[in-house]
């Protein structure tokens, strides 16, 4: 005190000061006093702790990579070698059956007869209730672990012959979600108001009455965007899923789409004109160049089924008249287009989400308060597993509007969600009350409010606590150059660090799921900023420098590209005009009088043949890639003067089929059986190829056209000009985009695009990857690999 005092008498601090100038010396003396005695915190040195970071994620990635190493060969060791199997043996059975083309034995006799091998050649199995009561033998051994996913969707009598197979049990579900449910036994020829049948119990309800030990897994990774699972995360988790935040500065992931529809209740329980407005936006969607490129997956939920099926039915009338929109539905893509209701969904997700409300008034401006499933106990689930499917991006089409709903007219908890859920889609993240320009507000510590005060004198722009869910990022730093999106994300050793539970969730996996987001993150440590709160501000200051310059450089990568291409294009162009103003009237030694000139001023104009040639040579020059045939796909309606999908199984039908058959098989073999079952069927009106349409167009097909099988893919037809394999090549895809998936594509087709490769210097692994980009694979599969080698094998022989 006695300092304090004297300098107030000398007059080097006024009255006004002495209270902050004293908290600012006790704790400056009580900080001293803690470090001495703290020797982790007094021999803390930031470069060598960063360092020890950095060993410990490389430690952890080869461990993981050991691991699995280990864990392989362990399962490989005790393998028998060829020439150790017996016939008798498990292992001969098993040699024997693999070597058959027909007459398996059951594969529960198998199970039952191999026990021992299949279980070594195949540790893990997966199969649902249903497929184990059927093939695994009560008397077979128990595994050592059984594992149950969407365990609260299994009722407890499915569940218990699975148990009953496994000396250990994992049950892995969210009792937030969808039980079992019987909702559509009678729910689909009910009206609204009638009684259902109730929910039935989970495997997982049973577990959580028993009092079973409970592992609450808390990350959630689905959401590429915080907002797409904020709702949720307040409304049913309590806010205690972790959660991490998009590095954009406006999260508008979820929008509500309203619209001016009328429910038709009492009658097809639809909204047509809601239907209408979604099916016309994704349909434009689908049909965007950029959206094909970017393959997204699209996904639409439904509040009842008779509103699904009215959507697919539209969908279907729109792949009718659009051919190219087929390739969004096919049963051959890996996440093909859905339309599911409220009772189906749970387990799918998709990149974009559609939801259709359905509900709203009706045409004398009625409303009633009874939303179907949404008026029962346990519709706040249904609710929470139809906004919790989107990755990327959640579009709801509701005609129903949150002042639509009277919550003195209902005391169902689901109508109450949604109502909040439709404030929440209209008006953002803002509606949440901790959200606060997608963060949760104010500083965590007077140290971030430091270095947010250092940074915004320096000339960035920062906002505080980015994230809606218990863990946030610190300090967000607005990207200069695009406000729409943080430059980097700054974190502080304070409360969220210290808060995680290992040293690979608060150093490695954290950090990992921020940078696959987009961040980029910079930290800083508290010891450094007291000791040198300036040179520390500085060094940040440099580092954001250095993130906004690598920033900029791969943007004028980006730049350059698409300047590149621009004045290719506008190259080629000009070349063309070049060629056309060159090539005039060709008229070899011809002279050609000037009606005009009297005199006879002007020379004779004489066109020479020798010019047009060499024009010629460059166009050809100019456009080698017409050397290449092209694979385009057909429209067999065009082959026939009229098609009938109603005569389609009849016997007098059939001529008209043969020719749609051959005139696909001509234009596009060779060709694999689906495909051309496909294009049949979506000509004749069909989104979806069932087996007897298959079995109609195959029989056909086998009886005029020569054919190939290839194992786990199917038959190829090939066309009568094609006489041998060898005389196939490879077409690439046409001007439509006509791109095929490698399974499509015949080995004798794909062999000659090896073959192709080879020729132009391409060999090992650089052949394989230069096939797969030739036939327009852009992220090349385990399986496609294969099939790739195996097409380059063959190769040789041919």
């Amino acid at each position: 005190m006695a300092p304090i005092v004297q300098a107030m008498e000398t007059g080097s601090i006024s009255s006004g000061k002495v209270r902050r100038v004293l908290e600012v010396n006790y704790a400056r003396w009580w900080l001293n006093t803690t470090v001495d005695n703290e020797e982790v915190i007094r021999t803390f040195v930031s470069v060598e702790h960063e360092q020890r970071i950095r060993d410990f994620r490389t430690l952890d990635d080869k461990f993981t990579a050991l691991t699995k190493d280990w864990l392989r060969a362990r399962l490989c060791a005790d393998l028998p070698s060829q020439d150790s199997v017996s016939r008798s043996s498990e292992w001969g059975l098993l040699r024997h059956e693999m070597g058959k083309k027909t007459k398996h034995i059951p594969l529960r006799e198998l199970m039952n007869r191999a026990p021992e091998a299949l279980t070594k050649l195949t540790p893990c199995l997966l199969m649902s209730p249903l497929s184990i009561a059927q093939y695994l033998p009560p008397a077979s051994s128990p595994f050592d672990l059984v594992i149950f996913d969407e365990a609260s969707q299994i009722p407890v009598w499915d569940a218990i012959g699975a148990m009953a197979r496994g000396r250990q049990v994992v049950m892995v579900g969210d009792p937030k979600q969808l039980p079992p449910t019987s909702f559509f036994d009678r729910a689909e020829s009910t009206a609204d108001d009638e009684d259902v049948e109730a929910d039935l119990e989970s495997i997982l309800d049973e577990c959580i009455s028993a009092n079973l030990p409970m592992r609450n897994l808390n990350w959630h990774y689905r959401s590429r965007h915080e907002s797409l699972i904020a709702f949720s995360n307040q409304r049913y988790y309590q806010s205690k899923l972790v959660t991490f935040p998009s590095p954009f500065t406006a999260d508008k992931a979820v929008r509500l789409c309203p619209v001016a529809g009328v429910y038709d209740k009492g009658g097809s329980r639809t909204n047509l004109i809601e239907a209408r407005a979604l099916v016309a936006e994704l349909i434009t969607r689908l049909q965007s160049p950029t959206f094909r490129e970017s393959r997204r997956t699209v996904g639409v939920v439904t509040f009842n089924g008779e509103q699904q099926k009215l959507i697919m039915d539209m969908l279907d009338e729109a792949c009718r008249k659009d051919p190219s929109l087929d390739s969004y539905f096919s049963e051959s893509e890996l996440e093909p287009v859905f339309v599911k209701n409220l009772e189906s969904v749970q387990g799918d997700e998709r990149d974009i989400i559609y939801f259709s409300t359905t509900y709203g008034k009706d045409a004398a401006g009625v409303l009633s308060m009874n939303f179907g499933p949404m008026n029962r106990p346990g519709g706040e689930r249904r609710l929470n597993v139809a906004i919790t499917r989107a990755r990327q991006e959640l579009v709801v089409f509701s005609t129903l509007r949150p002042e639509h709903i009277d919550l003195a007219r209902t005391q169902a908890v689901g109508v109450r969600d949604l109502k909040h859920f439709l404030e929440f889609a209209e008006r953002g993240p803002r509606a949440l009350a901790e959200a606060n320009f997608g963060s949760v507000g104010g500083f965590d510590s007077p140290f971030e409010e430091a270095v947010a005060a250092a940074l915004a004198k320096k000339g960035w722009q920062v906002h505080t606590q980015i994230g809606v869910s218990s863990f946030r990022i610190d300090l967000g730093v607005v990207h200069p150059d695009a406000p729409g999106r943080f430059l980097a994300g700054v974190e502080c050793d304070g409360a969220t660090y210290h808060r995680s539970a290992t040293a690979r969730d608060r150093d490695k996996l954290r950090e990992f799921v921020l940078r696959g987001l987009g961040w980029e993150i910079v930290r800083i440590w508290s010891t450094d900023w007291w000791v040198d709160a300036v040179g520390t501000a500085e060094k940040v200051h440099q580092r954001l420098n250095e993130i906004l310059a690598e920033s900029r450089a791969k943007q004028a990568v980006i730049d350059a590209a698409q300047e590149a291409e621009r004045l290719k294009i506008d190259a080629a162009v000009a070349k063309v005009i070049e060629v056309v103003d060159q090539v005039s009237v060709v008229v070899a030694e011809e002279t050609v009088p000037v009606a005009n000139d009297l005199e006879g001023a002007l020379p004779e104009l004489k066109y020479a043949k020798a010019a047009t040639v060499s024009v010629a040579e460059e166009v050809v020059a100019f456009a080698p890639v017409l050397n290449h045939p092209l694979y385009r796909e057909t429209d067999p309606s065009q082959a026939v003067e009229g098609v009938d999908p109603d005569r389609f199984f009849d016997p007098s039908y059939t001529p008209t089929l043969e020719q749609m058959i051959a005139y696909v098989v001509s234009e596009e073999g060779p060709v694999l059986d689906t495909e051309l079952a496909r294009r049949i069927a979506r000509a004749h009106g069909w989104v979806r190829t069932g087996s007897r349409i298959r079995d109609r167009v195959d029989q056909i097909a086998r009886s005029r056209f020569r054919s190939h099988e290839e194992e786990q893919i199917g038959f190829f037809f090939w066309p009568a000009h094609l006489e041998t394999d060898t005389s196939v090549v490879f077409r690439r895809a046409g001007d439509d985009d006509s791109t095929r998936g490698l399974a499509e594509i015949c080995l004798p087709e794909l062999s000659a695009l090896a073959e192709e490769m080879a020729l132009r210097g391409h060999e090992g692994e650089t052949l394989v990857y230069a096939v797969a980009k030739e036939a327009g694979v852009s992220k090349l599969a385990h399986a496609g690999r294969l099939r790739i080698e195996k097409a380059i094998r063959q190769k040789r022989e041919y």
